[in-house]
């Protein structure tokens, strides 16, 4: 069941789009630099990354997944190991790209 609008507001999630619980590779590419690390969340608004190497907020660097799939990322907030990376294309584009890889509930632009 999807919460209403007030019921995230009261909440305190800001999310426009539901999250898939996965457990991707992925690699951050900026320039010559590269560092790789695992996506345990994707929406079609963004992702949340683990990785070791530290990615500056505000960052504007390419998200590539298995099968050369390349994504232009903003870096939204780091914590720690964990990064927030916000898709920089239109939902609809990113939905339509990952259509195979995440649930349909999931894919809501």
């Amino acid at each position: 069941m999807q919460k209403s609008a007030s019921i995230r507001a009261r909440s305190g999630e800001r999310r426009r789009h539901k999250r898939a619980h996965v457990l991707f590779n992925g690699r951050l590419i900026s320039g010559d630099c590269s560092a790789q690390g695992v996506l345990p969340d994707v929406s079609a608004g963004g992702a949340r990354m683990r990785l070791a190497e530290p990615f500056e907020a505000g960052s504007a660097i390419t998200l590539r997944l298995a099968r050369n799939l390349d994504f232009h990322v903003e870096v939204a907030w780091n914590r720690g190991q964990f990064f927030g990376l916000r898709f920089r294309e239109a939902p609809a584009r990113i939905a339509a790209t990952l259509s195979g890889l995440l649930p349909q509930d999931c894919l809501a632009a």
